[in-house]
């Protein structure tokens, strides 16, 4: 029981409480602390607290923290690829330290005890609005979710359509394997890229094929947009403007990091 954490306690909790068969567990470190869970389960957890086979556990990590990892082929931790959670970011625990700021300086001077009543308190109150304006709530996001959908299913099949049936078939074969490969995934990720050409896109007009980078940074693309201003120029085209696409661009960039 000595290695039994805060964590993994909750998680016990959790499953033992839910009576459904797939959990999905949100945690800014969930790379980490899944990658031994299943040992710690069998060396350190009660009997009565064992995950039974008829759960299945997928781990993420809220989107504000993922992108911070960078580690190489961490997709399987994004809730932009994990099935059946749609736009949640998993980040509601983080939005309440916003609204109570505020409570670090006026409880400073408190004793231990009166200043662990008045946050409790303010917490509590902030639960309760959130639970008296559920069902607004749900009803907002439920539209919004609606229309989306039907937007993204109308530009997915635009994008289907335009391409080879055959590449179409094999990427939705990968995809579905991904999906159901257990964590940790072991098997081959359609959504890690390389930088190299990977498919002709008739519908690209500068470009034969789409070329893709893990990492797109700022001199890149200054890069990038140089060189095309100078193909421009070699093939004697004359620019409209003296402020060229590219200058006009970072000096939109620069102004913002002013402002």
């Amino acid at each position: 029981m000595a290695r039994f954490s805060n964590m993994d306690y909750i998680a016990a909790l959790v499953i033992y409480a839910c009576a459904v068969s797939l959990i999905v567990f949100s945690y800014d470190i969930a790379c980490q602390w899944f990658i031994n869970l299943l040992r710690r389960v069998d060396d350190h957890w009660p009997a009565t607290l064992k995950i039974p086979p008829s759960k299945k556990l997928i781990p993420a990590i809220p989107k504000l923290h993922e992108p911070m990892h960078g580690g190489k082929n961490h997709h399987e931790f994004s809730l932009n690829f994990i099935p059946g959670v749609g736009m949640s970011d998993m980040e509601t625990p983080e939005r309440v330290w916003a609204g109570h700021n505020g409570l670090g300086n006026s409880t400073k001077t408190q004793g231990p005890g009166g200043r662990q009543d008045v946050l409790d308190d303010h917490f509590g109150f902030w639960n309760w609005l959130k639970y008296i304006g559920m069902g607004k709530t749900l009803i907002s996001r439920y539209k919004a979710a609606l229309a989306e959908r039907n937007r993204q299913v109308e530009g997915h099949r635009g994008l289907t359509n335009s391409l080879e049936s055959e590449v179409v078939k094999k990427w939705e074969l990968m995809c579905v394997a991904w999906e159901k490969c257990e964590y940790p995934k072991n098997g081959d990720n359609p959504y890690a890229t390389s930088g190299a050409c990977a498919y002709t896109f008739p519908f690209l007009l500068s470009t034969s094929c789409l070329w893709v980078s893990p990492a797109l940074t700022e001199a890149r693309v200054r890069k990038e947009f140089a060189e095309d201003e100078e193909r421009h120029l070699a093939a004697g085209e004359e620019p409209l403007h003296k402020t060229t696409p590219a200058t006009f661009v970072f000096l939109g960039l620069e102004l913002e990091d002013i402002q």
